[in-house]
């Protein structure tokens, strides 16, 4: 079963990005995971095949890097 969040984020810059979804490609290793920096919104996306993505455990990490981040309601 296929789950997909989208969050809001304040990610700014190529850098933070990259090390961002670095992070959580090695903390979710199964999810799909891109952060969109010309939307207004700098939307994390993320996708997995295997259960449900952790939105809770995503935002955290976000947050642990002083990065907002909440689940774009759609």
């Amino acid at each position: 079963m296929k789950s997909v969040e989208i969050f809001k984020t304040t990610v700014k810059g190529k850098r933070n990005a990259a090390f961002l979804v670095e992070e959580m490609q090695t903390v979710f290793p199964s999810y799909k995971i891109s952060i969109d920096l010309d939307d207004r919104d700098k939307v994390l996306r993320v996708e997995t095949r295997t259960g449900m993505v952790k939105a809770k455990e995503i935002i955290e990490l976000l947050e642990r890097r002083n990065f907002n981040c909440e689940i774009l309601n759609s």
